[in-house]
Order: C-alpha cells, then sequence, then structure tokens
C-alpha cells in the first residue's frame, strides 16, 4: 500500500536525480598550439569518458595566441608546441601563480606534394629553400618547378621552432646560428593560418613546400601530403619522421610540446593536468600518434604489463 509518506519520499528522490542530471555541466577550455589540435582533442574526449560533469573544449590558433588568451583569463590552459620566452613568462606571473608541463614530444616533418620526386632533404637545403635560395626542385633532382615556399604565421610555435633552429641553423651550432641570424623566409613565401591550409595548399600545388607537426602530417593529412626523409648533415642518415625515431633520436628535428596554466585556478584544472601527467594520459597521447613525455609505468609484478612503445 503507497502512502503518503512514501509518496513524498519518492516526490524528493524524483526531483534529487532531475536535479542532479541537469546540473550544467563545467567547461574546460584549452587553446594554443595547431600541432597539439589534434592530440588534445583526442584527449579531452578520452577525459570526458570518466568525468561526466566536465567538457574539455579545444581551440586553435597558435602558440602565442594561446599564451595570450591564458594572460586574458580567456581559458584554463594554454598549449604550445615552444617554451615561453621571457617577456611572455614575466607578463603571465603577474596574473597568478604559474606552471608548465611537457606532456608529449613531436617532431617537425618537411612535407610536399605526393607527386614530388624529391624524397631526402637535410638542413642546409631546407634553409636555403624557405628562404629562397634554392628556386627551382630540379636543382633537387626533381622536375623543373619553381618552388613554392608555404609557412605558418608568426603565432605558430612549430614557425617558431623551425625559423630558428632549421631557416637559421641553429641546429647545426652557434657558429652557424651567427652566420645565418639574419636569414628570413623567402617573400615569395605563401603564409598560411593553419596546418588545414597548409596541406590543402601543398595537395593542389606539385611545387608546393611546407612544414608541420610530426603528428599533423603522418596521422590528420596523410592522404594529401609525402613527407621527406631529414637529416642535419648530408654525411648522416635521412630518417622518416616517426615516434619511433624521435624515441631513438634518430630523427633529428623534433621538440617539446607544453602545456601551462595558473596553478590558483581550482580542483578542475589541477585533475586535468594530474590526467595529461598520469599513466592514463601519457597512454593517450601516444595513442594519438605523439611521443609520450615519461616513461611508461612498469608493474613489476606481470613481466606482461610494460607498454610497447
Amino acid at each position: 500500500m503507497v502512502t503518503m509518506k512514501n509518496l513524498v519520499i519518492l516526490y524528493y528522490i524524483l526531483m534529487t536525480a532531475m536535479f542532479v542530471s541537469c546540473k550544467e555541466k563545467q567547461t574546460l577550455k584549452i587553446a594554443g598550439s595547431e600541432t597539439m589540435n589534434a592530440m588534445m582533442t583526442y584527449l579531452g574526449s578520452e577525459y570526458e569518458k570518466n568525468n561526466s560533469n566536465i567538457v574539455v573544449k579545444v581551440e586553435g590558433g597558435g602558440s602565442e595566441s594561446g599564451i595570450d588568451r591564458l594572460r586574458k583569463a580567456e581559458i584554463d590552459i594554454a598549449v604550445a608546441s615552444r617554451d615561453l620566452n621571457a617577456m611572455e613568462f614575466e607578463d603571465l606571473r603577474k596574473t597568478g601563480n604559474l606552471d608548465k608541463i611537457v606532456i608529449a614530444y613531436d617532431g617537425v616533418a618537411i612535407v610536399v606534394n605526393p607527386s614530388n620526386k624529391v624524397t631526402k632533404l637535410h638542413l642546409v637545403q631546407v634553409s636555403d629553400i624557405f628562404s629562397g635560395k634554392i628556386k627551382n626542385w630540379k636543382e633537387l633532382g626533381g622536375d623543373d618547378l619553381p618552388i613554392q615556399v608555404i609557412t605558418r604565421n608568426d603565432k605558430s610555435g612549430t614557425q617558431d621552432y623551425f625559423e630558428n633552429h632549421i631557416l637559421k641553423q641553429k641546429d647545426l651550432g652557434q657558429s652557424e646560428f651567427e652566420k645565418n641570424k639574419s636569414n628570413n623566409f623567402s617573400p615569395d613565401a605563401k603564409v598560411v593560418k593553419d596546418n588545414v591550409e597548409m596541406a590543402k595548399l601543398i595537395q593542389s600545388n606539385p611545387a608546393g613546400i611546407g612544414y608541420m607537426g610530426m603528428g599533423s602530417a603522418v596521422i590528420d593529412h596523410k592522404d594529401k601530403l609525402k613527407t621527406v626523409l631529414y637529416a642535419k648533415k648530408d654525411t648522416e642518415p635521412y630518417v622518416a619522421p616517426s615516434i619511433s625515431n624521435v624515441y631513438d633520436r634518430k630523427y633529428k628535428m623534433a621538440r617539446q610540446l607544453f602545456a601551462i596554466y595558473k596553478t590558483d585556478q581550482g580542483d578542475k584544472i589541477d585533475a586535468f593536468i594530474s590526467y595529461l601527467t598520469g599513466e592514463e594520459g601519457q597512454t593517450a597521447v601516444r595513442r594519438s600518434g605523439y611521443l609520450r613525455a615519461s616513461l611508461p609505468e612498469v608493474d613489476v609484478t606481470s613481466p606482461k604489463s610494460t607498454e610497447q612503445k
């Protein structure tokens, strides 16, 4: 027999359940590096599976844009494919306690149209191409086509890395960097805002050449582009951009990927950072096509428990 008391209890149970189910979810806002966009989108979706009260919103815009938006408190976490410079660090420190972590490693891939006959390039050749000193693919054993250089805008962390380490030849040592630090991108270079635009241009132009994060090149745009084997010097082995080659330090064009955040913004951010640096998050980094920042945890009780790199 249903009594009035039971009905009242049932009513309150139903109302409580409705309140909990309709409770507004928290949004975690992340923005920055285009290189890291696909990885962070994947990590966010994996995190949401076990955290139903969180919606992870990921946007690109470039590393500099993400850092600037963090300074303005428009986002919770900035992701960057380069480290903070001194001015950025001080500006961010003024707005609250700051921390940054390395969450992954990524190679930078040189990408061309799939029809391009050129299969390998060394650093000086790449520098000469992007500065405009080498102007035709026939100079490199390719077809008689004027090279179309395509580069990212100055908000890109990949652009910053590429400009200093490759174009200005910093990876060949400080003496070479001093000799070549006046190198600039070719005045005929086409500047694009993101990897999607770069991939479309190169796919439609047999003479095009550009660069992007390895994850974007070999996962997101693998059907549109060809990656070129790369060596720092012509006397060294030419190596393909891949996770295993970055991990083994064979592929020489690689860098750290950062998450930057304020440490006093609450449990929502702390929990996500713990996920990124923990085994679950780092395993997801590996699955998304990037090299994890930490070694896998090993269960010493089971010889079969180690993660294959």
